[in-house]
């Protein structure tokens, strides 16, 4: 097979491009002349971009709910008015959008919307004595919250010239969930953090003090935490996933649960309701196992049994405690 140029002809076909134009004909097995025509690939570049479709980005939170978290107030009944204005009720509230976004399972609201979804609300309320239902568009639950503790205590010992003290900050919130096209409050819960913000050891002339640099953040974000997981946890319960030899799989991760939590497995059985108002009190519960968690990631945990029967896919997981951390050195030798 070999090229050659047309002799024949030097007219172009009509309807071709009036671009300068390289021709090649090759000599077929059935002695026919094909004729080829190239243009410059530049030009068929662009325009296959130019015309290619525009194939939209899919959406990876799929239908989760949104969330959206309301201005949280301050309320501390306290002797001490700088107890109500150090609370920094706003900090806290970034803390639980943040963690709320880590659990990745809502999509949350930004803060310049949350007012007019508010005003709507209020239209709403006033509708629903007609029995008039309104779906706001773009939100489902709205969080409103209260700080109804924030302080501080310090216990001293002493004897002789040694003493020692430690100081702790309690920080404590109020929080409801209110399903927006109903109305109802979904959730009301109480959540309260305590952490050791300072420690003090003198002997004499030997003093050591020791204490993190901002004790509120520390104790608002364990209470962030914890608000976050039960809010979460009311919503999405935690499941087990997946088994594989002796790991236990569960669907959260370090947003959600830390190494070392303790926590039952219980299957699920027959629900009830309360005989007098209708209202559904939840399901019959049998516990399973105990499992302890061994590695956390940022989509999910692995967890260990500790006792009980292996658990299977989809069976509930209930908290018993949390992990237990301590700043105390550990040492060799017999506890006195």
């Amino acid at each position: 097979m070999r090229f050659q140029e047309p002799a024949h002809s030097t007219t172009r076909p009509q309807g071709w491009l009036t671009e300068s134009p390289r021709w090649s004909c090759v000599r077929s097995h059935s002695r026919r002349n094909m004729c080829i025509r190239f243009v410059n690939l530049p030009l068929i570049l662009f325009l296959s971009v130019g015309l290619s479709p525009t194939i939209p980005a899919a959406d990876t939170q799929g239908d989760l709910p949104y969330i959206a978290i309301t201005e949280i107030e301050s309320t501390v009944d306290s002797p001490h008015w700088r107890d109500y204005k150090n609370s920094k009720a706003s900090n806290f509230q970034t803390m639980l959008e943040t963690q709320m976004t880590k659990i990745n399972r809502f999509r949350i609201m930004e803060r310049n919307r949350v007012d007019q979804v508010l005003a709507e609300q209020g239209l709403q309320e006033s509708l629903s004595r007609n029995d008039t239902i309104l779906s706001l568009e773009g939100v489902d639950y709205i969080v409103y919250g209260s700080v109804t503790k924030f302080g501080s205590t310090k216990k001293r010992l002493r004897t002789g010239r040694f003493s020692t003290a430690k100081a702790t900050t309690t920080f404590g919130v109020d929080l409801k969930v209110v399903h927006v096209t109903t109305g109802e409050i979904r959730i009301a819960e109480n959540v309260e953090a305590t952490v050791i913000t300072g420690r003090s050891l003198s002997t004499g002339g030997f003093s050591q003090r020791a204490g993190p640099s901002d004790p509120l953040a520390d104790v608002q974000r364990v209470a962030a935490r914890k608000a976050a997981a039960l809010i979460t946890g009311s919503i999405f319960p935690i499941k087990v996933v997946a088994i594989d030899d002796e790991a236990i799989y569960l669907n959260f991760g370090e947003a959600m649960l830390e190494v070392g939590d303790t926590l039952n497995v219980v299957r699920e059985g027959r629900a009830f309701i309360d005989p007098d108002t209708g209202r559904s009190l939840g399901a019959t519960r049998k516990k399973i196992a105990t499992i302890k968690i061994s590695e956390t990631t940022s989509e999910f945990s692995i967890a260990e049994l500790l006792n009980g029967k292996t658990p299977q896919p989809n069976d509930t997981v209930v908290f018993i405690g949390k992990a237990q951390k301590t700043d105390q050195r550990t040492y060799r030798g017999k506890k006195i």
